[in-house]
């Protein structure tokens, strides 16, 4: 999901970086988010809905996109696996939050012909996921053997659900193996496509450091109301119904934008560099919050936080004597600067209303460290030293996800709040270290994001750790919880105020509880990771 408004902030801004499709677009390489489909073909059925259905429009929309990009090198698919930990958190609340308005059909979910659909099956590790998988790769292997237009001589890749990682870093991560695996043809400039509307694509995009990187996106009053068939994948009109439905983002052209916005009018002191200042750029969007981390307090991309993160740069810009960052590491000298910069504009507009209610600057940070996290400003620093050391990890950790990979699987933030701008000083002393470690398994990933009215997608053992009374992890399941709008009008936009799942405390019920001979071979199967599966792969020439 990455940053919330942000595709509609870039096209405001620079409305040049949407283009329309034309028939001689010419992509080397093809890359498919394939969450995205899932979701958007699930929206055009109603309950109860047929699950062969539902992959028949999956089957039909990937070929749709095949037919209008017709890459001639590569076509990588991939959907989400297990995530990171620090994506789980917000996982777990998104799935919490799925509209709770009949549980009693959740009780009888069956997997008959007709089934009562709950979005949260779409998760790594169900049985529907494990299905879809199996079926897709059927009809992939049938593609590649018999049709024409996949047997043109492009390497064919999908990446499962059983595969861990999230499915635009997968492709991230491969698109980097080709740089580092095929680095000749770098020089003679590979054009990449990659389809999808989470916003997170647009940074990775920009992160690649590729010069022809384009994305293809649904237009966004399309999304969810037209209905591809076989027919429409094969019409005559294919031309015609394509630009009215896709639009293409040009990265390069954003790449071109970045570069003029940034450039300073003014002479300094070291090179202008547009890959560095792209990577300060994507830095400075994380400031807004993510997948893994909150944004920091009173910026809102809706009430001018980015062009406030983007006036700040360019008005420090001289005194920064460089770059806020060097590829995946931050530079705390200059971050402090701009923190400081930053702070003094996005806290001033909370002082002037404290001011209009007679609460008095003074009280101004009491006030939101009191009531986001419960301990008194001026007496608990020792809370707030380490609340800033959690945030910064956290800043530094999606620094490494996004450019190289992950650098720790159990690593998350332990917060649902950031600690506030004019805090963050003093950062020299920190050193940043992650332990690698290792992803969840898809059963006990499921455990980790699923609410209690979705435990039918858990082998019943598995399911009795969030149901029963007496269970050492039922705290983690709670089915009353408080939302924190914090700010926002929409109840989609809150905060869920959930427990957050203790790793070492969720793993030692399972070991007590569970054992292995309780699941089915079915189960076991589903708990098991696989790797990418190549169907086709020619030395590109």
């Amino acid at each position: 999901m990455g940053v919330p408004k942000f595709f509609r902030w870039i096209s405001e801004r620079y409305p040049l970086v949407n283009q329309k499709i034309i028939n001689q677009n010419d992509f080397d390489c093809f890359y498919l988010d394939m969450n995205g489909i899932v979701h958007s073909c699930f929206q055009k059925f109603s309950s109860p809905y047929r699950e062969k259905n539902i992959f028949q429009e999956i089957f039909f929309y990937t070929e749709y996109l095949f037919r209008i990009v017709k890459p001639k090198k590569l076509i990588f698919m991939a959907f989400d696996g297990v995530s990171p930990r620090a994506k789980m958190n917000q996982q777990r609340s998104r799935r919490f939050r799925t509209k709770e308005t009949n549980m009693k059909q959740n009780k009888n979910f069956t997997h008959s012909n007709e089934e009562v659909f709950d979005s949260n099956c779409i998760t790594p590790g169900t049985e529907f996921m494990k299905r879809l998988s199996f079926f897709f790769k059927k009809w992939l292997k049938n593609k590649v053997k018999f049709d024409s237009e996949w047997k043109q001589g492009c390497d064919v890749i999908f990446s499962s659900s059983e595969v861990p990682g999230e499915g635009e870093h997968k492709i991230m991560n491969y698109i980097r193996k080709i740089q580092k695996v095929y680095f000749q043809y770098k020089k003679s400039t590979l054009k990449h496509c990659l389809y999808g509307l989470d916003a997170d694509l647009i940074m990775l995009g920009l992160l690649s450091h590729e010069k022809n990187f384009t994305l293809l996106r649904e237009k966004i009053f399309h999304r969810g109301t037209t209905t591809f068939n076989k027919e429409t994948c094969l019409d005559k009109n294919l031309n015609l119904l394509m630009s009215e439905e896709f639009h293409l983002l040009e990265i390069s052209l954003l790449r071109d934008m970045i570069f003029l916005e940034f450039k300073p009018k003014k002479t300094i002191l070291f090179k202008y560099d547009v890959e560095r200042i792209i990577d300060d750029f994507i830095f400075m969007c994380m400031l807004l919050g993510n997948d893994f981390i909150p944004g920091l307090p009173h910026l809102n991309i809706t009430q001018g936080g980015l062009n406030l993160l983007v006036r700040s740069y360019k008005e420090i810009q001289q005194k920064l004597d460089g770059y806020l960052t060097k590829k995946h590491q931050i530079h705390f000298g200059r971050a402090e600067l701009f923190f400081r910069k930053i702070s003094s504009e996005a806290e001033s507009l909370f002082f002037f209303r404290r001011k209009q209610e007679k609460t008095g600057n003074e009280t101004y940070k009491s006030s939101y460290y009191l009531s986001k996290f419960k301990f008194t400003y001026q007496i608990e620093h020792g809370f707030l030293s380490n609340l800033i050391k959690n945030y910064i990890h956290g800043l530094h950790w999606c620094l490494f996800y996004y450019h190289k990979k992950c650098p720790s699987w159990n690593w998350f933030y332990p917060e649902y709040y950031s600690p506030l701008c004019s805090d963050l000083v003093n950062l020299c002393p920190f050193e940043i270290f992650f332990t690698k470690g290792r992803p969840f398994s898809p059963l006990i990933q499921l455990l980790a994001v699923l609410p209690p009215r979705s435990s039918v997608f858990l082998p019943s053992s598995f399911a009795n750790l969030m149901l029963n009374e007496k269970s050492p992890v039922k705290c983690f399941y709670p089915y009353e919880y408080k939302i924190d709008l914090n700010g926002k009008k929409n109840v989609w936009e809150g905060i869920v105020l959930l427990p957050f799942i203790d790793e070492n405390k969720l793993l030692d019920a399972i070991k007590m509880f569970i054992k292995k001979e309780q699941l089915s071979i079915q189960e076991k199967e589903r708990n098991s990771f696989a790797r990418d599966i190549v169907f086709t792969k020619i030395a590109w020439k």
